[in-house]
């Protein structure tokens, strides 16, 4: 679990295969509405603008999350990856969408292995 758990930490979330990596200015949000069971709540996601070998590209970033819980706002630079083929599809560096499970498992293998040990010592 410790192992997966590191391993799974360091995969990047929608990996794109030859991805070119560069900052992005954040210069807006999209706003949509979501549902869960049946009661209405905002979500947000950052609009990006970036350079490419074309010019400036402006794009939405695909997730949706929270409006409580983005972690951007106006005029941040954030990391990216984007498909060199498809300009508007990307994925967010670092947005620590992983590292809630890896964190889990990490802590869920150290938790075994002490109880495992206690419960060696104790007989």
């Amino acid at each position: 679990m410790i192992i997966s758990g590191f391993f799974l930490g360091k995969r990047p979330k929608g990996k794109i295969k030859d991805g070119i990596y560069t900052d992005a200015l954040v210069i807006d949000f999209a706003f949509k509405t979501s549902y869960m069971k049946k009661v209405p709540y905002n979500t947000v996601s950052p609009v990006v603008e970036f350079n490419t070998e074309n010019g400036k590209v402006n794009a939405v970033y695909p997730f949706f999350i929270h409006e409580d819980y983005i972690k951007f706002k106006r005029g941040d630079v954030i990391k990216i990856c984007y498909d060199k083929n498809n300009t508007n599809k990307f994925h967010i560096e670092n947005d620590n969408s992983k590292s809630n499970i890896s964190l889990m498992l990490v802590l869920f293998g150290i938790f075994i292995i002490l109880a495992d040990a206690l419960l060696f010592l104790q007989y």
